[in-house]
């Protein structure tokens, strides 16, 4: 951010456009099909894993703040 003299709020701003974008993208190629339905799959399904882990904390680095919600999903199940 330093670089090129932007806040934070402001690289996330842009970062979330960014992420918008390429889900319009996904959404595009998904409804088109030219593509093997499978590649497309595994491609929405890597895209919805990272938007969980980033949305709202950087659960990869800091696990522990996915830790209820995995026990939630998985140990606390119906």
């Amino acid at each position: 951010m330093k670089q090129y003299g932007v806040t934070a709020e402001q690289a996330k701003e842009k970062l979330r456009v960014t992420i918008e974008e390429t889900w319009m993208d996904i959404v595009e190629d998904y409804l088109d099909q030219k593509r093997p339905m499978e590649l497309l799959e595994k491609s929405v399904d890597l895209a919805r894993t990272i938007d969980f882990f980033y949305k709202y904390d950087d659960a990869y680095t800091l696990p522990l703040s996915l830790k209820d919600t995995l026990t939630s999903m998985y140990v606390d199940s119906v």
